[in-house]
C-alpha cells in the first residue's frame, strides 16, 4: 500500500478509515450521552419506523392503515436489524457508521480511478472523514448516510464502466442507482441524465460506436425498468401510477406553498399552517371534498395543486428555487451541532442559511448581522463551519479551472451528477441536508483542486 506525506506526516488510506471510523464514533457517544435515544430522532423518522415495522410482522409494505405510497422501502429495511435486535437507535446508527466509512474507502477508490495517484487519493478520502456534515447526520435515523453510499458506489462503478466498457460495471452501476432511488426518490430522474451522458460520448467518438449506444439504452431500462416494478405495484394496490407520492406533497406543501406564502407576505411556516400540510385533518378541513378520496387522489391533486402555485408566479419560484439551491451550497449544520452539544434551542437565524437570500436581493446584510445579538455563539459557530466549506469549494473551482477538467470524462460526467442533485435540491426545504448526497464529488473536486494549488506553491510531482 502506497503512503502519502504531508507536511512530515505519513499516512495510509486504512489512517484515513481509522480517522473516519474514529471520528464517527466519537462523535455518536458524545451526542447520545448529552441527548440519549431522542437525538437520533428527527419528525420523519416515525414514518420509516412504522414501515419498517410492518415489513416485520407482515412482509407487506404499509403504514398503520393502508399501503404505503409516500415513503419508499430502501431505508426501512436497514432499519429492520436494529428493530429485531431491541437496539434501534444503536444498531442503525452503528450500521451508518460503518456505510459512512465504505463511502470514504469508495471516494478514494474512484480518485484512484480518475487520476491514479494514490496521495491524491488518500487526500480526497481524508476531506471526506473530516466533513463536518457527513459526521453528524449519521447519528439521525435518516436515509441520507445510506443514500450517499449507494450513489457514490453507483459513481464509482460507472467510472470503471467509462474506462472499461465493462457490461458488467454497467449494470452493476444501473442496480445500484435503482436501489439509491428506493432510498431517496430525489434521483429518480438521474437514469435520463446518465444514459443522455453516455449516448453523447457513444455518438461523439471519432467513429460512432453502436455497441456504446447499446450500452446507454440497456442501463436506462434496467435502471427505470428497476424503478417501474414499484410504480406498478404502487398503480395494482392504490392506484396511484407515481413512484413515491412524498414529490406530489412536496410540490404542494413545499414549493407551491413557498409561493403563495411570498405573495402573501407571511412566512412559509405560517402559510404551511393554514393550509393543514402538517396537519391531515385540517386539511381535510380546508378541503371538505377531499374526505371521501382515496390517498392516491388527494395526493395527486396536491401534484397538480402545487404545479398552479407555481405557475402562478414563476418569478418568485424561480427566486425561491435559486435561494434553496445555494443554501444546499452553503449552509452548514452549525445550529444542529448546537442543538446535539448544548441541547439549546436557538431562534436565531445562522448567517449560512440568510446569505443566498442577499445574495437574491431578498435581505441586507445588516439583517443578517442582526442575528449575532441573538446567539454569538451560533455566529461565529456557523462563520468557522462556513471557512472550512470555503476551503473544500476553492479546491472544486480550482479543479474546476484546471486544464484537465474538460478532457477528462470522469470529471465531467461527476460534476453533471452534482448539478443534477443541486436543480432539484432548490426551494424552500434546500440545506445542507441536502449537500450530504453530492459531498463525495465536493470532496473529490476538493482534494484534486486543493493538491493542484500546493502543487503551485510548492511543486510536486504532479501532472494533469
Amino acid at each position: 500500500m502506497k503512503t502519502t506525506k504531508i507536511d512530515g506526516f505519513n499516512f495510509t488510506i486504512r489512517g484515513v478509515l481509522t480517522i473516519g471510523f474514529l471520528l464517527r464514533c466519537l462523535l455518536t457517544i458524545v451526542v447520545l450521552a448529552i441527548n440519549h435515544t431522542s437525538a437520533a430522532y428527527t419528525l420523519d423518522t416515525e414514518s420509516y419506523l412504522i414501515t419498517a415495522r410492518k415489513l416485520i410482522e407482515s412482509g407487506q409494505f404499509a403504514n398503520s392503515v393502508q399501503p404505503e405510497i409516500f415513503r419508499t422501502p430502501g431505508y426501512p429495511l436497514l432499519l429492520i436489524p436494529g428493530i429485531l435486535l431491541g437496539q434501534q437507535e444503536l444498531v442503525t446508527i452503528f450500521i451508518q457508521i460503518l456505510l459512512s466509512c465504505f463511502t470514504i474507502f469508495l471516494i478514494y477508490k474512484i480518485a484512484l480511478a480518475i487520476w491514479g495517484e494514490s496521495k491524491i487519493a488518500t487526500f480526497c478520502a481524508l476531506l471526506y472523514a473530516v466533513e463536518p456534515v457527513s459526521i453528524l447526520w449519521l447519528t439521525l435515523l435518516m436515509p441520507e448516510t445510506l443514500f450517499t453510499a449507494l450513489i457514490t458506489l453507483f459513481m464509482y462503478l460507472l467510472i470503471k464502466y467509462l474506462t472499461e466498457k465493462s457490461w458488467k460495471h454497467l449494470l452493476c452501476a444501473a442496480i445500484t442507482l435503482a436501489a439509491s432511488i428506493y432510498v431517496r426518490p430525489i434521483g429518480y430522474y438521474l437514469p435520463f441524465l446518465i444514459a443522455a451522458i453516455l449516448l453523447i460520448d457513444s455518438v461523439t467518438k471519432i467513429q460512432k460506436n453502436k455497441i456504446l449506444m447499446i450500452h446507454a439504452c440497456v442501463f436506462f431500462l434496467v435502471a427505470m425498468g428497476s424503478v417501474g416494478i414499484w410504480q406498478v405495484r404502487n398503480y395494482v394496490k392504490t392506484g396511484y401510477s407515481g413512484f413515491a407520492a412524498v414529490s406530489d406533497y412536496n410540490l404542494y406543501c413545499y414549493n407551491g406553498v413557498s409561493v403563495i406564502a411570498k405573495q402573501k407576505n407571511i412566512t412559509f411556516e405560517e402559510m404551511a399552517e393554514q393550509l393543514g400540510c402538517n396537519n391531515p385533518a385540517k386539511y381535510l378541513k380546508f378541503h371538505p371534498e377531499q374526505q371521501t378520496w382515496s390517498q392516491s387522489k388527494i395526493y395527486r391533486h396536491m401534484g397538480k395543486e402545487g404545479k398552479k402555485m407555481i405557475m402562478s408566479n414563476t418569478w418568485d419560484a424561480s427566486i425561491i428555487h435559486l435561494e434553496g439551491t445555494l443554501r444546499t451550497l452553503i449552509e452548514t449544520p452549525a445550529k444542529l451541532y448546537l442543538k446535539r452539544f448544548t441541547r439549546q434551542r436557538n431562534l436565531a437565524l445562522s448567517p449560512s442559511s440568510q446569505i443566498p437570500k442577499f445574495l437574491t436581493g431578498q435581505t441586507s446584510w445588516k439583517a443578517i448581522f442582526s442575528n449575532f445579538h441573538l446567539s454569538p455563539l451560533l455566529f461565529f459557530s456557523d462563520l468557522s463551519l462556513l471557512l472550512i466549506s470555503g476551503v473544500y469549494l476553492l479546491g472544486v473551482t480550482a479543479a474546476l479551472l484546471s486544464s484537465n477538467f474538460l478532457k477528462n470524462r470522469a470529471m465531467i460526467t461527476l460534476v453533471s451528477i452534482a448539478a443534477y442533485f443541486l436543480a432539484v435540491s432548490g426551494g424552500v426545504a434546500g440545506g445542507y441536508r441536502f449537500r450530504l448526497a453530492i459531498m463525495p464529488i465536493i470532496c473529490l473536486l476538493a482534494g484534486y483542486g486543493l493538491w493542484l494549488i500546493v502543487d503551485k506553491i510548492k511543486p510536486k510531482n504532479i501532472k494533469e
